[in-house]
């Protein structure tokens, strides 16, 4: 209990005065991660794009949290599937605040079913949304800094399975491990203008989707966790807070990971062969 006591004081005395008034933009900060993020933005008084792209309710309540905190907030929709729709928010999020400092590619999309089972369409909806789509849009907010002479950062969502090969993950952990490598070249190409390109990776952290099942399954993971509990939103959000701001000012092309310790170990939980979920979406291209 003492020293949960002294992690929370410890969260709340660490602040980053260089991040009040930053514009932020964060892909899939509607729930989870993403809306954690987002809030933790918020409570530095940064004013932040709250992307969804089906859970509006979930964007709205983020954007509302964010105000509450002191920030401010604007909500826009794409489905980063498509790369008009996705030069669409990067440029309607420059234009909403004449430019953005910082862009979190937080969004994506997990895949668990055995390579025998999931065929075409599976493996390019993974890579499309965790890959593609970082790099576009990275590329097209880069652009802009570039033009502008304007300094920035640029943050990879990359989770724990970019860096350790888990069974029935081929499409999520390739997709990571190659937004990892895309985070390395971004930072060299990058440097000489001012932009400074990391990762983040999360290891198990429970969200909507998956606080059921972890907390079902907690006898299962715990042993795999030395520090001995799941992550927490906040401690993601902290991490991101501190590549953003000046404090990590001499800090690229790396990347960070939070999971307890857990990579430490050699050994990770066997599970077994999940079933195909449904199909993807179909595609959806901005309205004219």
């Amino acid at each position: 209990m003492a020293f949960l006591i002294h992690q929370e004081l410890t969260r709340l005395l660490v602040r980053y005065p260089d991040l009040k008034n930053k514009r932020v933009l964060i892909t899939g900060a509607s729930g989870g991660l993403g809306a954690s993020i987002a809030r933790a933005f918020g409570e530095h008084q940064a004013r932040v794009i709250v992307h969804y792209r089906t859970r509006g309710q979930g964007a709205e309540q983020t954007a509302a949290a964010i105000s509450q905190a002191g920030g401010e907030a604007v909500v826009l929709r794409a489905d980063l599937r498509s790369e008009a729709a996705l030069n669409q928010l990067a440029d309607e999020a420059w234009m909403h605040w004449d430019g953005i400092d910082v862009l979190i590619n937080n969004a994506g999309v997990v895949l668990k079913a055995s390579a025998l089972d999931a065929g075409a369409e599976y493996w390019d909806d993974s890579l499309n949304i965790n890959l593609r789509a970082p790099y576009l849009l990275s590329r097209r907010i880069a652009g802009r800094m570039i033009e502008q002479c304007q300094p920035g950062v640029i943050l990879h969502n990359t989770s724990i399975h970019g860096h350790k090969s888990v069974a029935y993950f081929s499409a999520y952990a390739a997709s990571k491990a190659g937004l990892e490598s895309l985070t390395r070249v971004q930072a060299l190409e990058w440097a000489e203008h001012g932009i400074r390109v990391n990762a983040f990776a999360p290891g198990v952290v429970p969200v909507e989707r998956t606080e059921q099942a972890l907390a079902q399954a907690a006898g299962d993971w715990m042993p795999h966790l030395p520090l001995g509990r799941y992550g927490e939103g906040k401690d993601i959000a902290e991490l991101a807070l501190f590549l953003a701001s000046e404090a990590s000012g001499w800090t690229t092309g790396q990347s960070y990971v939070a999971d307890g310790g857990m990579l430490s170990r050699i050994d990770m939980p066997r599970r077994p062969r999940p079933e195909l979920p449904p199909l993807p979406d179909p595609l959806e291209e901005p309205k004219s």
